[in-house]
């Protein structure tokens, strides 16, 4: 009886130790296997025997074979995995743009400082032709300019496109190899409350890293031993054995800008606006604050300094003696129809009409029946509009008018887009290099007989008296007897303005659509005169040139050079905060990744110290069952 025991626990110990040997084994054939856990087998005692009225032991047994893992550190692994991936991803795109717009010799300064040395040349000699040629070249040159940086910007936004189309395709294998193991490992616990399929499960949490670098991830344990899995603000990506196609649409309407959508049965539905962490967020991030401004910043450059050469262009003469045309093609802003919106619906009609004002903001207009309003896209910024959205009073607002479409309905949508293209759309619409219209039209001077000392300023046109048809007739400014009155006459017409006061302190006289400041001591029978510029005339050239001095941007508060440095600056601080948080996340991913290392990672000194205990465990078993023979033996001999 007693030799029985002792060979039934010996074996038992046999048994269990070959067990610990076997997992041993395990874990040192997969040290350098990917998503691995340690394994390690739990022994305990076998229920032991009554025997009278005590219990003898019974020996040893396997309760099972174990993962040495943390649900908590696993789960900050992945989280750091995302984090890491996002900032590496989102500084990799932005850099590249960074590196474009701040380089000296291939930005866009040296072409608007070329741009404008030309138009001081054609200022310092007006009538030459080679003058207005180099004009018209640099002209060309600026326009490359704008146009080749968009492509270069525009060239990062399709390889993020790019990468987010192929990021999602990975997405959707991994979900589904989840859901895969999902199914194996319910069969494989099912009916078994202490098993565990080990490997299974490590292929499942080594799924669910790869997946935390492309996306951040949460999870929910299920009962029967299977996960979901979400992404977003709780979007499931992965429930149970199922799984929700990930894919990618142009939701704003742009079909140049992809997001994220699920794809379902009742049609695609926009994964929640907050950014998905991983190589996704770090696109989108890089798309949202680096290249989507760039693009728009830059188009903004293109119009305000298009639509204001534009405009002083057309308030001087030509070499023909016409008055200035369009020296440059600026393109209007795009306007995209919301994807729910009645094909009868139209869309508003938009332009820039103050530059000055125009901010890089993308907006959206809704309508909800009765009322319209503007927002910023990204935002939940209501932008405020006057004017009544008609063609004769144009709603306002960011240096726009819109015209609003008339048969718009309650729940329309409308993307516009002011800047986003200029750049890749602004031509040179001047074809001929006698189209510069460098002269002034009218001119002034003191005659040169005048007694006093009063001094009369060069004419100025605006917009809105550049028309009058009288603007070019010669006229004389007399002061009269006593000085303290002017009479302005047209030599051409021969029609005179009543006596008008005169102020030594500063006198401004308005007539035939031009406006000119008298001021000092006048005698009387002074006598100055406003008559059409000649050839040789460069005053429109030098308010031309003085364009790029002017502060036409941001309320009148930056410059064309300061506008292109705050873009510069501005994409210069993203990225210098993309590389740092990059680095940050590199560091406490090494940090996260030598914890869970630590606790489930294999340790090759500390399985060969498991695999000689259990070796000697194993031989001290046998040589009890050897003992225990030994007894048998002795005990059938004597009988």
């Amino acid at each position: 009886m007693a030799s029985t025991n002792i060979l039934g626990v010996a074996t038992s110990g046999l048994l269990a130790f070959q067990q610990a040997l076997q997992t041993t084994s395990q874990n040192i054939s997969n040290v350098n296997t990917p998503g691995y856990s340690r394994q390690t087998t739990n022994l305990g005692s076998s229920n032991p025997q009554l025997a009278g009225n005590y219990y003898l032991g019974t020996g040893v047994q396997v309760n099972g074979v174990q993962r040495i893992v943390s649900n908590v550190v696993n789960d900050q692994l992945n989280s750091a995995t995302s984090a890491n991936a996002r900032y590496q991803t989102y500084s990799q795109y932005a850099t590249q743009v960074d590196n474009l717009l701040g380089s000296s010799t291939a930005g866009l300064q040296p072409a608007v400082q070329s741009f404008f040395n030309a138009v001081q040349g054609v200022a310092n000699s007006p009538s030459s032709i080679p003058a207005r040629q180099t004009l018209l070249s640099q002209g060309g040159q600026l326009v490359s300019t704008f146009n080749s940086m968009y492509g270069q910007i525009n060239q990062v936004s399709t390889q993020i496109n790019g990468q987010l189309t192929s990021e999602v395709s990975t997405v959707n294998q991994l979900a589904g190899q989840i859901a895969a193991l999902n199914q194996q490992i319910v069969n494989g616990t099912t009916g078994n409350p202490v098993g565990q399929p080990n490997d299974l499960l490590d292929q499942r949490d080594a799924l669910l890293t790869q997946l935390s670098k492309i996306v951040n991830v949460s999870t929910v344990a299920q009962s029967d031993g299977s996960i979901n899995v979400m992404i977003g603000t709780g979007q499931a990506l992965v429930v149970g054995t199922a799984t929700t196609q990930l894919a990618t649409a142009p939701t704003s309407g742009d079909p140049n800008q992809l997001n994220l959508v699920f794809k379902t049965a009742n049609g695609n539905i926009p994964v929640a606006n907050v950014n998905p962490g991983g190589t996704l967020g770090g696109l989108l991030d890089a798309r949202n604050n680096v290249v989507v401004p760039a693009e728009n910043a830059l188009g903004r450059l293109a119009i305000g300094i298009g639509q204001t050469f534009n405009a002083q262009q057309k308030l001087g003469i030509d070499l023909t003696g016409n008055l200035g045309q369009n020296f440059f093609n600026v393109p209007t802003p795009t306007v995209y129809a919301g994807a729910n919106n009645a094909t009868t619906s139209g869309v508003p009609s938009v332009t820039v009409s103050n530059v000055n004002q125009l901010t890089t903001n993308d907006y959206q207009l809704s309508y909800n029946g009765t009322s319209w309003t503007l927002q910023i896209v990204g935002t939940s910024q209501t932008v405020a509009m006057s004017g009544a959205g008609t063609a004769a009073s144009p709603f306002t607002a960011g240096g726009l008018s819109i015209v609003a479409p008339t048969n718009a309905t309650a729940g329309d949508t409308y993307t516009i887009e002011p800047t986003r293209y200029a750049a890749r759309d602004i031509s040179v619409a001047a074809t001929d290099p006698r189209q510069i219209a460098a002269a002034a039209p009218v001119v002034s001077a003191a005659n040169q007989t005048n007694i006093g000392t009063a001094t009369i300023s060069a004419p100025t046109v605006t917009a809105a008296t550049i028309s009058n048809p009288n603007l070019l007739d010669p006229v004389t400014i007399t002061i009269n007897n006593p000085p303290t009155t002017y009479t302005v006459t047209d030599t051409k017409t021969g029609t005179s303005t009543t006596p008008q006061p005169y102020n030594a302190t500063g006198t401004t006289v308005s007539f035939n659509g031009w406006q000119v400041t008298l001021g000092g001591n006048a005698s009387a029978g002074d006598t100055f005169t406003v008559t059409p510029s000649g050839p040789g005339d460069n005053g429109n050239a030098l308010a031309l040139a003085q364009i790029q001095q002017n502060k036409i941007f941001s309320g009148g508060t930056a410059s064309i050079g300061d506008a292109y440095n705050q873009l510069v600056a501005s994409v210069g601080n993203n990225t210098q905060a993309a590389s740092s948080n990059a680095s940050n996340q590199q560091a406490l991913l090494n940090q996260v990744t030598s914890l869970q290392q630590s606790i489930s990672g294999v340790n090759l000194d500390q399985e060969a110290a498991n695999l000689v205990q259990y070796q000697q465990d194993y031989q001290a078993s046998a040589k009890v069952i050897s003992t225990a023979n030994t007894l048998f033996q002795a005990l059938l001999n004597a009988v």
